[in-house]
């Protein structure tokens, strides 16, 4: 009778145990794949197995757990692992599975609103990647789902983020963009962040305002935007040293060989410290002819921190009145430019 007693009394102990051991080696997983890949191809595959392997220890433990200790943390990797391998399979339908697991858990009872918030940022930053390549089409349920996360969570710090990153898609909007920006600094405590919202105010108030910048090119020349009137001027704001950039530039490149427009003048600023490279870049890509302004100080140039440029690339267009028609045209610049040279 007495070992029937310790028997009882010592399981839950071993229970809580192996729960945490599974746990332990869920969490291991983080560290990635052990393997070491051989080329672009074989990472791509190895990191589908991890995540394939995650996913299933994940499957496991709740089916072991379905309401222990870690079941709610367990459920949110597991969101987190779907939507990975619906982006890396390019389905849409685990994306999908994510967020509404997802939302059940910002439902659930019983649980502390600091872990439901943790539920609530992960659904909406996966909602926002989702609609990459249609955030013009989806602009209004983009911002509405960053609204909905500072109205449920109003404390936590990661809305204005939220609102700042919605805000982004608002450069047709100025209105809403203005809005949104204005909502994230009442409620940012954010140091980082107060300077970014400062820097993208600076530029929203140049919008539809005369467009005087000048600079020297890396040519040799003086470009001045207030010479070119009549021209829709295209100014990109770029660094050498940015893959972002270097992998963005070449369909640019291309796309303004096809518009080839006399009424079109293409110039750079080059945020860099390394003119050999930023020259190098250039006829590279073939546009060593492109006005290029180049003053070896990286960031902290005025031709970059006077605009509040605080991202790479950055696309200024510039209408043939002189006005600045668009903050950023580095996804829709296509369509952007040739809306301009037909007025």
């Amino acid at each position: 009778m007495r070992f029937v007693l310790f028997f009882v009394l010592l399981m839950p102990a071993c229970v809580l145990a192996s729960a945490d051991t599974d746990w332990s080696a869920i969490v291991a997983m983080d560290a990635g794949p052990r393997r070491k890949p051989d080329n672009r191809e074989d990472a791509k595959l190895i990191a589908h197995q991890h995540l394939l392997e995650t996913k299933r220890m994940l499957g496991d433990f709740l089916a072991k757990y379905p309401e222990g200790l870690h079941s709610f943390d367990a459920r949110m990797r597991l969101a987190a692992v779907l939507a990975a391998i619906g982006k890396m399979d390019g389905t849409q339908q685990p994306v999908d599975d994510a967020m509404r697991m997802l939302a059940q858990l910002e439902r659930a009872s019983g649980v502390a609103l600091e872990k439901r918030a943790d539920a609530g940022f992960q659904r909406v930053a996966l909602y926002f990647q989702s609609m990459r390549g249609r955030e013009v089409e989806m602009r209004g349920a983009i911002v509405d789902s960053a609204r909905g996360f500072v109205a449920s969570y109003p404390a936590d710090r990661r809305g204005p983020r939220l609102l700042v990153e919605a805000a982004t898609i608002c450069d047709s909007d100025p209105g809403m963009k203005r809005r949104l920006l204005e909502d994230a600094w009442a409620l940012s405590r954010d140091e980082a962040l107060n300077r970014r919202i400062a820097d993208d105010l600076m530029r929203l108030g140049l919008l539809d305002k005369r467009f005087d910048f000048k600079f020297q090119t890396v040519q040799g020349k003086s470009f001045d935007v207030a010479s070119l009137h009549g021209s829709v001027v295209v100014i990109v704001f770029w660094s050498a040293e940015s893959p972002h950039c270097l992998i963005w530039l070449p369909e640019f490149v291309r796309a303004m060989r096809r518009i080839a427009s006399p009424r079109l003048v293409v110039a750079t600023v080059a945020a860099d410290t390394n003119r050999a490279e930023v020259e190098r870049r250039l006829k590279e890509f073939g546009i060593g002819d492109w006005p290029t302004g180049f003053d070896g100080k990286g960031w902290e140039s005025p031709l970059v921190r006077s605009l509040g440029i605080n991202a790479l690339p950055t696309v200024f267009v510039v209408s043939k009145s002189g006005q600045l028609a668009s903050l950023n045209a580095r996804d829709n610049y296509d369509l952007v430019i040739r809306r301009l040279l037909r007025e």
